[in-house]
């Protein structure tokens, strides 16, 4: 039963993301609340609910910015940006991956996205891992952080990260191939 909710709740949450992005400016509003809501009652904690939003938020700031630099700003692509994002983790978060597998036959005709999907999650899950890891080493060795060492350090930590992404992409390559997986 607790599986069946946590589906449908993803369904709806899936629904709202392509409503935003199909109709108009209440759609959208509502979509956005949603996902705001969502997070909220999947975070334990208030104060970090939408933490992790911070670089959708600025990336749909630049947007922004880059569009009034042009002359004409469109604000709905920097809102379904944001919408988009926040609905689509929080159905993420809900849906009951487990149990989705479990059920999943191996001949069905959604077998392969569900994997598809399930793989993107598992290196997503890495990949965070990784920055934690990275940025937790260069906070305990960085005493200043606004002054040139400072940023120095934040180039080099980042600079490792991308460094560390393709190398673990590039193992899993390896081991599809010499596995004799294809495609």
């Amino acid at each position: 039963m607790k599986a069946a909710i946590r589906s449908l709740a993803f369904l709806l949450l899936m629904a709202a993301g392509v409503a935003a992005l199909r109709f108009g400016p209440g759609a959208l509003a509502a979509a956005i609340g949603l996902g705001i809501a969502s997070h909220a009652a999947l975070r334990t904690r208030a104060r970090t609910a939408l933490h992790f939003a911070a670089p959708v938020l600025f990336f749909a700031l630049v947007l922004t910015a880059l569009q009034w630099l042009n002359g004409a700003v469109d604000i709905g692509l920097p809102l379904r940006t944001v919408a988009v994002f926040l609905l689509s983790t929080a159905a993420f978060r809900v849906l009951p991956w487990d149990d989705l597998i479990a059920v999943l036959d191996a001949r069905s005709r959604w077998y392969i996205p569900a994997m598809f999907l399930l793989f993107v999650r598992h290196f997503a899950a890495m990949l965070v891992e990784e920055v934690r890891r990275v940025f937790l080493a260069r906070s305990l060795c960085v005493s200043a952080n606004f002054r040139r060492s400072g940023f120095q350090s934040l180039a080099w930590a980042t600079a490792s990260v991308f460094r560390r992404a393709i190398d673990r992409a590039e193992r899993f390559y390896a081991a599809r191939t010499i596995g004799g997986g294809q495609g």
